[in-house]
């Protein structure tokens, strides 16, 4: 297998994609895994996660990669957003803070 190009995904699209390929054949032992994960856990509405996803793209502090980790989350307290964003050295005011998780 050849890879064409790699970016972060989150779960929503991550289970677009693979019910796509699912369509178009059978799906492998890890990506039928991946898709039997991605349907247990993903609860949220895929238009809403892009929307948000978009507004966290606008922070200049706020990576693809790590936007992406936090749609995956989907913090509900400051204090679980401060958990995600620490791995990164990321630092936002609690009013930003505040802004995204109310966004959930």
């Amino acid at each position: 297998m050849d890879i064409k190009s790699s970016k972060a995904v989150n779960v929503l699209e991550a289970r677009e994609i693979l019910v796509k390929r699912n369509e178009e054949g059978e799906l492998g032992y890890e990506q039928a895994q991946a898709l039997e994960h991605s349907e247990k856990f993903c609860k949220n509405d895929p238009e809403k996660m892009k929307t948000i996803l978009a507004n966290l793209q606008k922070n200049e502090k706020i990576g693809s990669e790590l936007a992406t980790k936090i749609i995956d989350i989907a913090p509900t307290n400051v204090a679980t957003l401060k958990a995600v964003l620490l791995k990164d050295k990321v630092e936002l005011s609690e009013e930003e803070l505040n802004d995204i998780v109310k966004q959930f």
